[in-house]
């Protein structure tokens, strides 16, 4: 089955000097229904979440996942990019994986079960220098192409959406939109790997199961 993408999202120039990962509003991919109720993690300055308030989550014991895209705010959708399968595939996977030491991972929604709808929203690199940062989209990681900075070093920068809704009637459980760096690169000159990207995928990943699993244990 191949796999939805959207149109690749070229990621948008920073204010100069501005050297921090914080989420902000024009980064939203759309992907979820409303940003309006999103507040900062604690401890996270670049994690933003909300929590449906009076939901029993002790009730909940299967976890669906839903095949992650990305996705940006236009919609468009094709199925180029290998790297971009890559990396929804292998976030799909790890979340798979990490939930199942907690819960059932089911393919059909039912009672009982939590569906986890995730999407990837950007992925690119970034320079770390302090005249503002230069961004090679996605797109041109995958083409292979290159492009030269004052600085020699480098990180890439992922951006993901996710939403937890109850399989059987849609009621959104919560949702988070979160921002993560992988580690630094020296090489000026390479392009986006996945292996570069896959760290962040692990984290968030676990933090997906902590974070139900928590949800679980504060409702008993």
């Amino acid at each position: 089955m191949k796999k939805k993408i959207a149109a690749i999202l070229i990621a948008s120039t920073l204010l100069a000097g501005c050297a921090t990962n914080k989420v902000s509003e024009d980064k939203y991919s759309g992907f979820l229904n409303d940003y309006s109720t999103l507040k900062t993690t604690p401890g996270d300055k670049d994690s933003l979440g909300y929590i449906t308030p009076d939901i029993n989550w002790s009730q909940y014991h299967s976890i669906m996942v839903d095949q992650v895209l990305i996705i940006t705010p236009d919609g468009e959708q094709k199925t180029d990019g290998q790297l971009l399968v890559a990396i929804a595939d292998k976030f799909e996977e790890l979340i798979k994986q990490d939930v199942s030491k907690e819960f059932t991972v089911v393919d059909n929604p039912g009672e009982g079960t939590i569906r986890i709808q995730a999407a990837i929203t950007s992925v690119f690199t970034s320079y770390d220098d302090k005249k503002g940062y230069q961004y090679i989209p996605i797109a041109a990681a995958v083409g292979g192409i290159k492009r030269a900075s004052g600085s020699e070093k480098k990180s890439v920068r992922v951006m993901t959406e996710f939403r937890l809704v109850d399989s059987v009637d849609g009621q959104l459980l919560g949702q988070v939109v979160d921002f993560k760096s992988g580690e630094k690169k020296q090489d000026k000159d390479s392009a986006i790997l996945l292996a570069d990207v896959v760290p962040i995928l692990e984290q968030w990943a676990q933090r997906i199961t902590d974070r139900i699993v928590g949800l679980k244990e504060a409702a008993k």
